[in-house]
């Protein structure tokens, strides 16, 4: 089989987030089994994809995406490009990863490589499939996570504009996801809460669920963690829902922690971290942003806390945490989809107040943080990996391709993007 990808960015195997990790194990099993060629976009301060995966893959095309630019004049059009997108009711996250240049690599790449499954990773990606009109290939859109559950791609405008902004994506993202929902053939979601908020907008276009694997570490990191006792939270930051986890640990988790246990730290680990983050950062509290690897802080982490309220999809930051047996607490939304039960494999927290009650009881009980820590790697040995979501996928590829291409595909790509956009 030939498979097409379009990816947001440069596969790699020291890929920074959870998105970034997902595509790397994926990529790592599926270019044994299948022929594979990828275009993708490449942010202007970041490498592109690793040897690794071009020895691997039949073709690898990459386009620095405009909107990753530092210059002033670049910010600009960024910005007008993000009001020009409002009034016509597309998506902001869409519009800042459109490129006419990206389309016709795509098209150019379908052309040579004769796919017979095109993969779209994340929605973003979904735009591009109306630049292939005439190719006769199985289209999958994975949807890491639904536009209408997430929270809002900007958060530069001044607070009293955030709402109204919010309220006008929200109603971009299901029009766009209405549109594009029709144009593939198949969805896959990782949660079956993602698959229950896009069912309707779906209409006949079914929607699979295959949770993403993770990588289980030959060996479970230290699960007590190092001196002085610390905290780890681990996120992407261009991501808002951590955004608004990191802020929640640091202003208002934190603080009842350490009243209660004074010497305890706080390591805010990941790319991006916005200034009015970074500005948090202080007595006990380290933000470092970008690392070459998370392993050190995992392995040094008493436990890792991930407070998630916003967003859907799955929370790849928790697997891996506790594929390296480490005490977790979280939310319910964060374990959506997994057979996790509170007390057993993870411990849950409703609230702010909650979080720092579980997270305090941890610290000061030694054999219970122990005992959680070691569940917590059984369980993720006996469900995650990345073979199993895998095999979910060639199940879905062999269904695919015995029904007829859907022709309905060839939806007069011009008309259609000049009607939506």
């Amino acid at each position: 089989m030939r498979l097409l990808l379009l990816l947001p960015f440069a596969p790699r195997l020291d890929a920074a987030h959870g998105g970034g990790r997902v595509i790397a194990q994926f990529l790592t099993g599926i270019t044994k089994r299948h022929r594979v060629a990828i275009v993708c976009f490449r942010e202007a301060d970041e490498p592109g994809a690793d040897s690794f995966f071009r020895e691997r893959c039949e073709l690898i095309e990459e386009i620095v995406r405009p909107a990753s630019e530092k210059s002033g004049a670049a910010r600009l059009l960024r910005y007008l490009h993000w009001m020009s997108a409002l009034v016509r009711l597309r998506p902001l996250w869409v519009a800042d990863w459109d490129s006419p240049a990206f389309a016709m690599k795509v098209r150019d790449a379908a052309r040579r490589f004769q796919p017979d499954v095109i993969q779209a990773e994340y929605h973003i990606m979904g735009q591009y499939l109306s630049a292939l009109e005439g190719i006769e290939a199985r289209r999958i859109l994975i949807e890491y996570e639904p536009g209408t559950r997430a929270a809002g791609y900007i958060r530069t405008l001044p607070p009293f504009l955030n709402g109204l902004l919010n309220r006008m994506d929200g109603t971009s993202w299901r029009r766009y996801e209405r549109w594009l929902y029709r144009r593939v053939g198949a969805i896959v979601v990782f949660t079956e809460a993602d698959q229950r908020s896009i069912k309707e907008a779906a209409g006949q276009t079914p929607v699979y669920v295959i949770p993403p694997g993770t990588t289980i570490p030959e060996r479970p990191l230290d699960p007590l963690g190092g001196h002085p006792r610390n905290l780890l939270f681990v996120g992407n930051f261009v991501h808002t829902p951590n955004v608004d986890a990191a802020r929640r640990l640091v202003q208002s988790i934190f603080p009842a922690v350490r009243r209660q246990l004074p010497e305890v730290q706080l390591f805010i680990v990941g790319a991006h971290p916005p200034a009015r983050l970074r500005e948090l950062a202080g007595e006990n509290v380290v933000i470092t942003g970008w690392v070459p690897d998370v392993t050190p802080y995992l392995d040094r982490a008493a436990l890792f806390a991930a407070p998630m309220y916003l967003g859907g999809g799955m929370r790849i930051k928790v697997l891996e945490a506790l594929a390296a047996g480490k005490a977790v607490v979280t939310t319910p939304l964060a374990i959506e989809g997994l057979n996790l039960a509170d007390g057993e494999e993870v411990v849950l927290a409703g609230n702010d107040a909650e979080f720092a009650e579980r997270i305090v009881r941890l610290l000061k009980d030694d054999e219970e943080r122990l005992s959680l820590a070691g569940r917590a790697r059984a369980w993720a040995c006996d469900h995650l990996g990345q073979d199993r979501a895998n095999e979910k996928y060639e199940i879905l590829y062999k269904e695919l391709l015995e029904k007829p291409p859907r022709s309905n595909l060839r939806d007069k790509a011009s008309v259609i993007r000049s009607d939506l956009f």
